[in-house]
């Protein structure tokens, strides 16, 4: 009888240890559930932007899964250092709630002040104007000068895209069309440094403005 009851308890003690894992289990990995749209990118945003506090953080694209049904692709994109001459900009993904807040990074535009272009072809087009800050910075060995002397960290740089430029906009009297005018500006310096840069990131240009 002894036996009996040992075993007895024994399979008793492991039926719970088995309830308790499933339990935990079960806490730890929550099935989705079905939440709207707007929920689902509130949430999202607000990890991410606890996650990354001097990131600049936007929704791209929303979108249903395609793995759960009320779970949702989410894209955003992050950029570090946005004012900075070699921004870090990247795409971002989540298909929440269904893998929970596990981002996959789809496009790594910049890094480490090089522009990770696709294969060079004629269609190429720089979309955004950390990608012509980044370009710029790499691409003119004026620029690095500018940004070595007075420092990385007090240059602050702006980039504006003109469909169309007339000649009267800059001193290198160009007229052009989809162009990226990148402004280097260092505390320290007396003067900006300015880069034309077409949109398939060829330099057009190079001058320099007193500030006023």
């Amino acid at each position: 009888m002894d036996l009996i009851l040992k075993v007895g308890i024994i399979i008793v003690i492991a039926i719970a240890l088995f309830a308790a894992t499933t339990a935990v289990f079960n806490q730890a990995q929550p099935a989705p559930k079905n939440i709207t749209s707007g929920q689902a990118q509130q949430l999202v945003l607000t990890d991410v932007r606890a996650q990354n506090p001097s990131a600049v953080v936007s929704i791209v694209n929303v979108s249903p899964s395609t793995l759960v049904s009320g779970s949702w692709n989410i894209f955003l994109v992050v950029i570090y250092n946005a004012t900075r001459p070699c921004p870090t900009l990247f795409i971002e993904s989540f298909d929440y709630p269904a893998t929970q807040l596990l981002p996959t990074t789809d496009n790594l535009y910049t890094s480490h002040c090089v522009v990770n272009e696709p294969p060079s072809t004629p269609s190429y087009v720089i979309s955004s104007p950390y990608i012509a800050s980044a370009r710029s910075y790499n691409a003119s060995s004026i620029v690095r000068g500018y940004v070595s002397t007075y420092g990385y960290n007090e240059t602050v740089v702006h980039a504006t895209f003109y469909q169309s430029m007339n000649a009267s906009v800059t001193p290198l009297n160009v007229t052009a069309g989809s162009v990226w005018l990148v402004n280097f500006s260092a505390g320290s310096s007396g003067y900006n440094q300015y880069v034309l840069l077409s949109q398939a990131g060829r330099i057009i240009g190079n001058y320099t403005a007193s500030k006023q």
